[in-house]
């Protein structure tokens, strides 16, 4: 039975040089191939380092980016320093909240005819204030 060829030359003798040449042919287009490759991944990373080189001495060089630079720096001062007063208002207002319950604790059953309910109330009312005193104060000490 024929087989098919793949050359499409006439002798079968032929055919298994016109193979041995192209399959060299490929080892050697393959090897130039990889040799490029490394060549040019070789470029591409030395000059990878060396313009990181120049944009590092250009930024520092550059008069553009000195003024970015302090533009940033001023406006994360003033992020921070908002921040700040936003705190000591959230700190103000939970002082302002808790004292208010104290007081009403006081107002409240501290009123008592009852003398171990009024001595409760006004004993937790006392202890409300010096806890608020103490972490406020505290709090305000970490923010500044």
């Amino acid at each position: 039975m024929p087989q098919a060829r793949s050359s499409g030359s006439s002798s079968g003798s032929s055919s298994g040089r016109t193979q041995t040449k192209r399959s060299s042919a490929k080892k050697s287009t393959g090897a130039k191939r990889t040799t490029a490759r490394k060549s040019t991944s070789a470029k591409s990373s030395a000059g990878r380092s060396s313009a990181g080189a120049r944009s590092n001495g250009a930024a520092a060089a550059d008069p553009r980016l000195e003024a970015v630079a302090q533009r940033v720096r001023k406006l994360n001062e003033r992020i921070i320093d908002e921040s700040k007063s936003a705190g000591e208002a959230t700190l103000t207002a939970y002082e302002k909240a808790l004292k208010a319950i104290a007081s009403s604790l006081e107002r409240g059953p501290g009123k008592s005819d009852v003398e171990w309910i009024s001595a409760l109330a006004t004993t937790q009312a006392r202890w409300i204030r010096d806890v608020t005193e103490a972490w406020t104060s505290a709090a305000r000490g970490m923010i500044k």
